[in-house]
């Protein structure tokens, strides 16, 4: 089902939303230890000098006040630890379950300032909009929202766009990605719902760094779910693309080893390299060379990749991510050349629920032998594009064109 009647979004949160840095916006409860309810930090055998001083000096004198309470604070001093102990151990307790009930942290090291300012901005919407830390949400809550993925309940959304939450009802099921799964939310748009908190955010990061460096790749934004369980709200953030049946109305058609049934069929007919009838099909195809048109603008994804620490294999810890997109004339991602039809990198579901991404770009550069083995596997899905998108291994001949064009184009 499609987004449906706006509802009004009532604000719960400060009048004022703080600045967010990248390391950690606050989600709406005001600074721990303001100066207004600030403990007094003062020691504890300190405090009873004070006091015992003061009682005594009252009565006596200034200078008999403090010989009496100086020699009493030698018999209270271990006492008067064991009691600031228990303060400071209090004073951390409460500390830790503010903390966790009232913020959220996004902490990346980002080197590339338009992905800084981007994520910045992110950051001050999520502050504005997400109530919860989520390990403060119970279990019978997230059972809620589970139960909320049959599109039975109604389920509240907003996004940068938006100046109040709109609600939707779950629809099908588009798509299970890595560690992922694609929601139809209606009006060609998906919802993504990750297991991980952390993955929707480096999602967003890795989104927007391609998008810099060129590299086609999914089209995301920030976005807040919010549904109530036993009379209190609690949100989620995630991000919502465009549906994968899009892409074939735009002329363009995922590729990768996990392609739906679906996907494939539209593959099917959709060659890479066309062969004149007065050529032997065959030989043509097999002849490396033959093919430096069609991969030119492959080749230069996978290098931009390279050269800029992106990996779409499966290293440091994360998912792979190898997926194409195979795109004909009039599409944005096609590179004008004489191809009707041209197969450029997709990468996108960079992170599992295993790993967070703690720094961007992920690497340096990455070495030959990665480069190698990115070539290879972007090369076995052209060579499966051309021979047959629906089957499951290629022929010992297409593996030996295969390794003939990775020979061919790496860099020495």
């Amino acid at each position: 089902m499609g987004i449906k009647e706006s509802t009004t979004y009532n604000n719960t949160l400060n009048k004022e939303t703080q600045e967010v840095s990248m390391t950690g916006p606050t989600a709406g409860n005001p600074a721990l230890n303001s100066p207004q309810n600030a403990p007094n930090s003062e020691w504890t055998c300190v405090s009873w000098f004070k006091k015992i001083s003061d009682a005594v000096a009252s009565k006596t004198s200034r200078f008999f006040g403090r010989v009496v309470a100086a020699v009493l604070s030698v018999a209270t001093f271990i006492p008067s630890l064991g009691v600031d102990l228990v303060y400071a151990a209090k004073s951390l307790y409460d500390r830790k379950i503010t903390h966790l009930q009232s913020r959220v942290e996004w902490i990346r090291d980002i080197h590339d300032n338009d992905v800084k300012t981007t994520m910045a901005n992110h950051n001050r919407f999520l502050a504005k909009n997400v109530l919860h830390h989520p390990e403060a949400i119970p279990e019978a809550a997230h059972q809620q929202l589970a139960e909320a993925l049959n599109g039975d309940i109604p389920i509240e959304l907003i996004t940068p766009d938006q100046n109040a939450f709109t609600t939707f009802k779950f629809g099908e099921e588009l798509r299970i990605g890595e560690s992922r799964r694609y929601y139809d939310i209606g009006d060609g748009q998906a919802l993504a719902m990750n297991n991980r908190p952390h993955q929707f955010y480096d999602e967003l990061m890795m989104n927007r760094y391609l998008e810099k460096l060129g590299v086609p790749t999914i089209e995301i934004k920030p976005a807040v779910i919010r549904w109530e369980f036993e009379g209190e709200k609690y949100t989620m953030a995630t991000y919502i693309t465009t549906s994968f049946s899009e892409y074939a109305k735009q002329n363009a058609f995922l590729m990768h080893k996990k392609s739906t049934s679906e996907e494939n069929e539209l593959l099917d007919g959709k060659k890479l390299l066309a062969v004149d009838e007065d050529k032997d099909e065959d030989e043509y195809i097999r002849t490396p060379e033959n093919w430096d048109e069609v991969l030119k603008p492959l080749v230069n994804d996978v290098r931009t990749l390279i050269d800029n620490g992106v990996s779409t294999r499966a290293c440091y810890g994360i998912a792979a991510t190898h997926k194409a997109i195979v795109v004909g004339k009039g599409n944005k991602f096609h590179s004008g050349g004489p191809a009707e039809y041209e197969i450029r990198a997709f990468p996108y579901e960079f992170v599992d629920e295993t790993t967070q991404l703690d720094q961007l770009p992920p690497k340096k550069q990455l070495t030959a032998r990665e480069e190698e083995e990115i070539l290879q596997h972007y090369f076995e899905l052209a060579a499966f594009v051309q021979f047959n998108p629906k089957a499951w291994f290629l022929p010992k001949e297409w593996k030996k064109l295969v390794k003939d064009l990775v020979e061919r184009h790496i860099r020495r």
